[in-house]
């Protein structure tokens, strides 16, 4: 007899031998779609260059380990040496430090990318949770990966999203199953508040999920069972408790409640609202108009489901870098609203839901052939990502993205280095340079406050009304610059006592006040 697979004999699989059982999945080709779906969305996390700030991550978490403490204090810039610093990212920037002593950045990158990709799995299981199918899984981690693409790479924030994911995972199952998982929440926000200041949208969100639940005993609709809310409440508390328990102690908690409006003072893409013309966010765009839309289509969508949703758009559509956020409390809802569409669709096709027939997969050498052909191609996929992210953080890549020959040259120096560069730029010369150079802005801007930040902004933008670029960079005995070609270089090739020294290969033009003889004859592979 041959054999079948029917929902009614799913939960008979896991007792058949493993070949069988392979080969029944297999033989799903909708199974076997979402099957390399989630190998594919991998290559979304993998990205060693986007970022500048990595390098300084890495710098940070050296200085943590040589000197066996947290720093309280700047150090890696002229401008605001000793200005009080929060590291929220000490134990990621720790981490970022071994992987790179064991395996460069191509490790830190791999590590952040499979990091990610778990987070991308909580979203289907999330979705699944809510009765979706596989091709509604797969639809909604396509569109969820490409909204979430342009904010992910190798920074700590992508820790924030991947914690998001799971713990909305802990909050859901438990309240669906019960049993002790809602006692991992202490220990997660334990690890989180050392690795970002992001957990303070996780327990927002736990809030709001003890809100929702809450809400709808009152209105006597369907909800989790009152002790689970409890238990859920307490696990809460215990875990905003535990969240304490980093160097900076509570302060904290101020720190990354405030964070957002102080950053958004400064013009940082990152932290302002999205700009939709840009084509890279037209994903999110469409992520946000289709789950608006969902509901009118026949979607349902929970009350805990829309608090939550509704909290994550408000915070996308205040700060990009709160994208990934978004897709991951978004989209395992919009997962199981195409779910509903799908099926509504589905019954008015076979007229009624009665005579809508289960599609039984037989397993046959041509079905196992093609469902295996699918899977592969997904398993291709991410293994190719991963070779392309090796090409990416090899040496020559990262000379070609980063003024790698104009670092080499300033790491010559007899005396240590002011150096004014690019901010996309700096923290790559602060993990090739310090302690032998400092900048005078690099991507830890926090600490370094507005006024660094705007007299940054004047000096790139070459202002010639008082204070001058050229004021302020000689008030604050900046004695290097490493700018891309533009007003201000032109001006300092014209300003007597700056001596343009090389071109990088990256486009950045390093230029000396003062004595330069050292670096005569200094040039750049080409």
């Amino acid at each position: 007899m041959t054999a079948v697979l029917t929902p009614e004999l799913a939960c008979q699989t896991a007792r058949r031998p493993r070949p069988a059982a392979v080969a029944a999945f297999l033989c799903n080709p909708r199974r076997a779609l979402l099957a390399a779906a989630v190998l594919v969305v991998a290559s979304v996390g993998f990205d060693a260059l986007t970022d500048p700030d990595v390098w300084w991550h890495i710098r940070l978490g050296q200085w943590i380990l040589d000197n066996h403490r947290v720093p309280t204090s700047d150090l890696f810039s002229y401008t605001a040496m000793g200005s009080p610093l929060t590291a929220h990212e000490w134990l990621s920037d720790t981490a970022f430090a071994l992987l790179a002593a064991a395996g460069g950045l191509f490790l830190v990158a791999l590590a952040v990318g499979i990091a990610c990709w778990t987070g991308m799995i909580a979203i289907a299981l999330r979705g699944r949770a809510r009765g979706a199918g596989p091709l509604a899984i797969v639809l909604g981690l396509a569109l969820g990966a490409k909204a979430a693409e342009p904010v992910l790479g190798a920074r700590p924030q992508v820790l924030t999203f991947v914690l998001v994911g799971w713990t909305l995972w802990l909050a859901d199952s438990y309240l669906r199953r019960g049993g002790r998982r809602v006692w991992l929440l202490p220990a997660v926000f334990l690890l989180w508040a050392n690795l970002h200041a992001g957990f303070i949208v996780g327990l927002s969100f736990l809030a709001l999920i003890v809100l929702a639940e809450s809400i709808k005993r009152w209105l006597n609709q369907d909800a989790a069972p009152v002790e689970r809310v409890r238990r859920l409440a307490l696990a809460t508390g215990a875990a905003a408790l535990a969240a304490c328990l980093n160097p900076a102690g509570p302060y904290l908690y101020r720190f990354a409640i405030t964070v957002s409006a102080t950053e958004s003072q400064k013009p940082i893409v990152e932290w302002q609202t999205p700009n939709f013309h840009d084509p890279g966010l037209w994903a999110l765009l469409a992520l946000l108009v289709s789950f608006a839309a969902l509901p009118a289509l026949g979607g349902r969508l929970d009350l805990r489901d829309g608090l939550l949703a509704a909290a994550a758009t408000a915070l996308v559509l205040t700060a990009v870098r709160d994208t990934a956020i978004c897709v991951a409390v978004l989209t395992p809802a919009w997962i199981g609203m195409a779910a509903d569409v799908g099926r509504a669709v589905e019954a008015r096709r076979t007229h009624g839901a009665r005579n809508r027939r289960v599609r039984r997969w037989r397993v046959t050498p041509i079905g196992v052939t093609v469902g295996a052909a699918i899977v592969a191609i997904g398993a291709v996929a991410a293994g190719v990502s991963v070779a392309r992210l090796k090409v990416e953080a090899s040496p020559q890549a990262v000379a070609a993205a980063y003024p790698a020959c104009a670092s080499n040259v300033l790491a010559r120096s007899p005396v240590p280095q002011r150096v004014f560069a690019e901010y996309g730029s700096a923290g790559y010369a602060v993990g090739r340079l310090y302690p032998h150079a400092l900048m005078y802005e690099y991507g830890e801007s926090i600490s370094l406050g507005l006024p660094v930040f705007m007299d940054y902004m004047r000096i790139a933008a070459d202002a010639r009304t008082t204070p001058s670029a050229l004021q302020l960079l000689a008030q604050s005995n900046t004695t290097a610059v490493l700018y891309q070609r533009g007003a201000l270089t032109a001006q300092l090739d014209a300003t007597p006592g700056w001596t343009r020294v090389l071109s990088d290969p990256s486009g950045k033009l390093l230029y000396l006040r003062g004595n330069a003889a050292w670096a005569a004859g200094s040039s750049c592979p080409r």
